[in-house]
């Protein structure tokens, strides 16, 4: 999640249809997954968490008329070139039902999730590419992140070859001097910009 602005991603136009999330849920099961247990997370009966044997996507899998459906996905991508040598977690999918039945369920999880992330893997880099509503939700991220002390940095990686990563002080910082730096619609410029937690 980052600074390309982009419109619904289209895995979300995947998704958000009920046939053809039933379709994409089904090929996720099929190739193989395990239960994950989220700490402080706990799904009613009717939903599993699961993870994929082979790759770092999860999901909250239900059933819809008798078949296969995804309440929410995140898929995950690990990578040292933004934070080097230290490695980062960057969640390059995440997806919600717009399906009013499955909300109080999936209510609260982003967050959970992101929290666990952050205590699992110390940095969190955003995607290089954002909707609207990822925008937000990093935003009440990193205004989260301040309340816990944790350090939040902008990271350039327009100008040279090696990325710059710049130390954020305040949520009103990031508000008066970043948000408009960091997020927009230059093909260009905005996938070479992006947010960092960090515990450390």
């Amino acid at each position: 999640m980052a600074p390309l602005m982009i419109d619904s991603a289209d895995f979300s136009q995947k998704l958000g249809l009920i046939s053809r999330n039933v379709e994409h849920t089904a090929a996720f099961l099929a190739r193989g997954t395990e239960e994950f247990t989220l700490p402080g997370f706990v799904l009613p009966v009717g939903y599993r968490l699961l993870k994929s044997r082979f790759n770092d996507e999860y999901r909250i899998v239900t059933t819809d008329d008798g078949q296969p459906y995804t309440a929410y996905a995140v898929k995950l991508e690990f990578h040292r070139e933004i934070t080097f040598p230290r490695s980062a977690a960057t969640q390059v999918m995440v997806w919600r039902t717009p399906r009013m039945l499955h909300q109080r369920v999936i209510h609260g999880f982003p967050q959970c999730f992101f929290q666990w992330l952050l205590s699992k893997y110390d940095i969190v880099v955003s995607d290089s590419e954002q909707t609207g509503d990822g925008q937000r939700f990093w935003l009440r991220m990193i205004d989260w992140a301040f309340s816990m002390n944790y350090q939040i940095s902008v990271a350039d990686g327009t100008v040279e070859e090696a990325w710059e990563l710049t130390p954020v002080s305040s949520y009103a910082e990031l508000e008066e001097r970043w948000i408009a730096f960091a997020w927009g619609h230059d093909r260009d410029i905005h996938p070479h910009r992006r947010l960092v937690i960090s515990k450390s």
